[in-house]
This record gives structure tokens, sequence and C-alpha cells, in this order.
């Protein structure tokens, strides 16, 4: 059900967040969102964002500005789609990223607006497939940490019902690396599932190597292993002892996923930065035409919803990237989430930071 009504006003924020100490594989310190809001005549507004880790934010907000704004300021909510599909055609010369981006912001707070006016929390407007979802634990661990502080954190989300727990690899040696993932495992025992993941830091001689060093540690999945641009590398890397291969927080748009089908069966697009919602939908689509699984990259508070409605949907990821700029986050318990049952996907911003950390305002 795809209710009707137009978009009255529009408000763009771009926000700066510095992190502290440094976040999960990437070792970001800086965050950067543009946060979209869009407002109906009735008065009901829903938004939507994009971000990155480190800088890029501004540009995308340029562009929102001038194509996507206007774009939508006056236009009927069940419209979008055909108006999505016209913004990637007028952007197509500019490639894929930053236009993606800024429609990503945009279509999330289309649909929350949308599930806003239909009353329904966004999972049940998108068609609810699950109540809840099984939640990973990935925020507690680093690089910079010792051994002993990797097995603590690993320990702590199992004993909060954690069912299975995400490491990083690819900036110590591998045969350190292996040595880490060992003592998890060690710690945890056979119960617990450990997921890998490389950020695409290894090439392709040395994720071959520790590929079936992290098969004999029972590890659930191998996540970007290698640059997802080399996918002649992971179908390599398939073809040989590994782990069941995961990719996709890099991946922007339906296409880069296409290539994948039947190399990597784990796929983890991130809506802010794939496409939005809509676009999800489509990925969905597309894995479970080829027998692939999604599990999304981050930001539970969202993609909760998406993976209560997605088809092939798995695990959810719990990462606190934006846990200090929100009012409230996700509730786990027994290693499960279920979406809030309040209108739209119900993220609670926390205002009053996010007024304080905002850089740049434009209103229309």
């Amino acid at each position: 059900m795809i209710t009707s009504g137009c978009v009255e006003r529009v408000h763009l924020r771009v926000v700066e967040m510095p992190l502290g100490a440094a976040r999960g594989g990437s070792g970001a310190t800086q965050l950067q969102l543009v946060v979209v809001t869009l407002t109906d005549a009735d008065g009901a507004s829903g938004t939507g964002f994009s971000y990155a880790l480190g800088p890029g934010m501004v540009a995308a907000a340029a562009l929102l500005e001038e194509l996507h704004l206007p774009a939508v300021r006056g236009l009927d909510l069940a419209d979008w789609d055909r108006a999505r599909y016209r913004l990637r055609d007028g952007t197509h010369r500019l490639g894929v990223g930053i236009p993606l981006l800024a429609t990503s912001a945009v279509d999330i707070a289309v649909w929350d607006l949308r599930a806003v006016r239909a009353g329904l929390p966004l999972f049940r407007l998108l068609g609810a497939q699950r109540d809840d979802v099984p939640v990973y634990g990935s925020g507690r661990a680093t690089h910079a940490m010792s051994t002993a502080e990797l097995v603590s954190g690993a320990l702590s989300y199992r004993d909060e019902g954690y069912p299975a727990v995400k490491l990083r690899v690819g900036v110590h040696p591998p045969a350190k690396d292996i040595e880490r993932v060992a003592a998890v495992r060690t710690a945890l025992g056979d119960e617990v599932g450990i997921m890998v993941d490389a950020n695409e830091r290894l090439d392709l001689a040395t994720a071959l190597w520790l590929a079936p060093r992290l098969v004999e540690l029972g590890v659930t999945w191998f996540e970007e292993p290698i640059p997802s641009r080399y996918v002649a590398a992971h179908r390599a890397l398939a073809a040989g002892p590994t782990p069941p291969l995961a990719v996709g927080e890099h991946l922007l748009g339906l296409a880069e996923f296409a290539p994948f089908a039947g190399v990597a069966p784990i796929w983890m697009p991130d809506a802010p930065l794939a496409g939005g919602i809509s676009e999800f939908r489509r990925i969905d689509a597309l894995a479970e035409a080829h027998g692939a699984s999604i599990t999304p990259h981050f930001l539970p508070e969202l993609h909760v919803h998406l993976g209560a409605s997605a088809r092939t949907a798995t695990w959810l990821e719990h990462f606190p990237l934006l846990d200090d700029l929100l009012a409230e986050t996700l509730t786990v318990t027994a290693g499960r989430a279920m979406p809030p049952e309040r209108p739209g996907h119900g993220i609670r911003w926390d205002i009053d930071l996010l007024a304080a950390h905002t850089v740049r305002t434009v209103e229309g």
C-alpha cells in the first residue's frame, strides 16, 4: 500500500560527528551525515540519511540542494518511483557514487513518510516476512585490541545472548590474525558463530592462505577479503577451500551486486549508500533469484526493518555507528531484535546533539 500525499517542505542538514576512538575495521574517527526531512501538507514528516566514514558528504549535500530537493518539493509520494529513475538518468554521466548517496537519503525519507502516513511501521508497509531478526555482535573488535581484549569483547557478546560475533583481520601479519581468531574460538567454544571481516585489506595470495585456516576454525563467513572491484579474484578464492564469501558494503546499486551471483553467497547492502530502501528491495529480489542471502551492513535502527521484510535476510549487524546521535537505540534481547511498532522507520534522533554537530542547513 503506497499512500499519496504531496511533499510541501524539504530540509537538509550536514552533520559532522567525531567518533573518538577508531571504530571497527575501517579505523574511522569521523562520521559525516546528510539528513533529509520531507514534510507534507498535513504536517507529517519522514527522515532519510546517507553518510561517510570521513569527509565527502558536502558533495552529496551540494547535489541534493541543486537537483534532488527541487525534484521532490511538491512531489506526490505515489510518484517517487518514477522520479527516482528520472534522477538516476539525469545524473548518469556523474557516475554512481555521490548521486546514489543523495538518492539514498531522499528515498529513505520518502519511505519513512509513506509509512507514517499509512500509520504503519516501515517493515509492515514493506511486507513483513518475520517479526524479529537474529543479531550478531560486531562493535567490540578492532585491530588495536590485544588478543585478551578481543576475547573479552567476544565473551561479553556471548554473555548478553548474541549467537555470533564478528572479528577483523588484515592489519596484523596473517599468522597473528589466525592466532587471534583461534583464541576467540577457544574462549567461545563451538556454539557461538564467528564471522571474519578483512575490510578489503588483503591481496588474493594472502586471502588464499587465510581461507582454509578459517575453515578449520569453523568461521561462518569470510567478509570482504579483497577489494570488491576484483571480481575475478573473488571467483578464484571461492573455487578453493574457504568459508562462504560475503560482499556488499562497498557495492553501490543493483548492478554492482550482479557479478557476485554464484561467487559470494552472502550480500551486505547498506541502504543509505546503495540506493535507499527502493534499491535494497531490488537487491533482495536479485539475491533470491540467485540463491544468495542478505545481511545488511551497519545501522541496525534502520536495517532492522529491512531484515524483517527482505525475503533473503538472515542476520542483523550490531554496530554502534549512530548511537551518539540517537535518543533511543535498538533493543537486542537474547540475540534478536524486533522493529519498533511505531509508524515509519521509528529512528529517534537526539535533536539537540544533531543540532550541535550540524555544520550546514538548507530549507525550502
